[in-house]
């Protein structure tokens, strides 16, 4: 289950080389280059600066960083048979801030093919994790623990197929054919991380009675 969560070494090279590329577009002066004009063009569409871009892409590059770091803690810990679900909470709402409040460069960074690729794996992540909650495949993870994963899972998973909707890199229909269900989050993002870091586990069990 945990493999699916990062992305390989090439591609978290991949994507802090554009980072870098964007970051030298908004230090160039030179309008003729077509990357740097589609940084003027952005800068002046939603009337802000370049030095304001300049710290929103100083912002993105250090919360996908930030989250990578969060992934391999609950990777290194879930292949020492722990399972660690606040980083998990927390790298789930880094990634969905990313997509949220960094779009302009999101969707710089992250190309359509990558976007709807991203979507699917969390798509069947989220479908193993039901499936281990719902019948208890996996012995290894608790019921209460799989619930934290579940309903974290939601949040990311609402803002990746509304991104894939909106750059065409998935259908409708494409989306209705994987049978989600309802993915509407029970839980906000405050409560996850209380139950992640503080064990109500009394609470849980209420909700899964």
């Amino acid at each position: 289950m945990i493999n699916t969560l990062t992305f390989p070494q090439e591609i978290i090279d991949s994507i802090q080389e554009r980072i870098e590329v964007l970051e030298r577009c908004l230090n160039n002066a030179n309008p003729q280059d077509e990357a740097v004009a589609d940084m003027i063009e952005l800068s002046n569409s939603r009337q802000v600066s370049l030095s304001q871009l300049t710290e929103e892409l100083k912002q993105f590059r250090e919360k996908f960083l930030r989250s990578m770091k969060l992934c391999e803690i609950f990777i290194e810990k879930g292949t020492q048979g722990q399972v660690v679900p606040l980083a998990f909470v927390r790298y789930n709402f880094l990634q969905k801030e990313i997509v949220e409040e960094y779009w302009d460069f999101f969707i710089r960074v992250f190309n359509i093919e990558s976007i709807k690729k991203q979507t699917i794996e969390r798509i069947d992540l989220y479908q193993l994790t039901k499936n281990e909650h719902e019948f208890g495949n996996d012995k290894n993870v608790e019921k209460y623990v799989l619930y934290i994963l579940l309903e974290t899972q939601k949040h990311l998973l609402q803002t990746l197929i509304k991104a894939s909707l909106r750059v065409n890199a998935l259908t409708q229909e494409e989306i209705n054919a994987f049978n989600l269900g309802d993915i509407t989050p029970q839980e906000s993002e405050a409560m996850l991380i209380s139950l992640a870091s503080t064990k109500k586990w009394d609470y849980v069990y209420r909700k899964l009675a």
